[in-house]
């Protein structure tokens, strides 16, 4: 599935992205924002390293501080 480009869905990721962060992401959300693929640059390049950095880590991807603060850090560039 490939979500559309508009700001809605930039939107959502950006929500999505805090929820990740903070801890509080589910693993639907996680699902939901992470199998879909985006025509947005910005929100491909940020799926794709939030999919990377969660492998390998023994726990759940939502659970991982290593995700956690790379969606912090993504969430940082996009308000930038």
């Amino acid at each position: 599935m490939i979500s559309a480009h508009t700001p809605e869905t930039r939107d959502a990721f950006e929500t999505f992205l805090r929820s990740l962060a903070e801890g509080s992401a589910t693993q639907q959300d996680w699902r939901r924002f992470t199998i879909a693929q985006y025509q947005d640059p910005a929100l491909e390049l940020a799926r794709v390293a939030l999919v990377r950095a969660s492998q390998h880590q023994p726990q759940m991807p939502t659970e991982s501080a290593k995700v956690q603060a790379l969606a912090d850090e993504i969430g940082r560039r996009f308000n930038a």
